[in-house]
């Protein structure tokens, strides 16, 4: 099955910790949707944690991973679906221009939160490493954080 991951699952490192196994398919994007930071997470020291919400014209870039369905019972539980997540398929167009249908994560929202610099940079250095785009990156490097 197909994920996109927005947050820091788009981290490599992070995704074969938690998805040993997964395999990178591309670097896409969702359109008319926006990333925020909805729900503060302990677990990165109390800043904000991703979330994707609808926006016209908006765009939010990510990484499609192939995951197995006890992978994506593992995200489940580090996503605290269904209480803090929820899930549903979105449509993606990679950077090639294919369209692939994927679950995403929404979380959801208890207010607006800064993300903690550590969280804010596992974000950056997997869009680097996925190859978003130069815009896209420069965007997620100007979010102010909670440290």
């Amino acid at each position: 099955m197909l994920y996109f991951a927005y947050g820091s699952n788009m981290h490599p490192g992070q995704m074969q910790k938690r998805c040993p196994g997964s395999s990178f398919v591309a670097a896409a994007r969702l359109r008319d949707h926006r990333m925020a930071f909805t729900r503060p997470w302990a677990a990165w020291h109390g800043g904000g944690v991703a979330d994707i919400q609808p926006s016209s014209g908006s765009i939010v870039e990510g990484v499609v991973w192939e995951i197995t369905a006890a992978h994506r019972d593992a995200l489940d539980l580090y996503e605290e679906y269904p209480t803090a997540y929820t899930r549903g398929d979105v449509v993606v167009e990679t950077f090639e221009g294919k369209t692939l249908t994927a679950f995403a994560y929404f979380a959801k929202p208890m207010g607006s939160y800064r993300p903690g610099r550590r969280y804010l940079q596992s974000l950056i250095q997997g869009a680097r490493v996925h190859g978003l785009s130069p815009a896209y990156i420069a965007s997620l490097e100007a979010i102010p954080t909670e440290d």
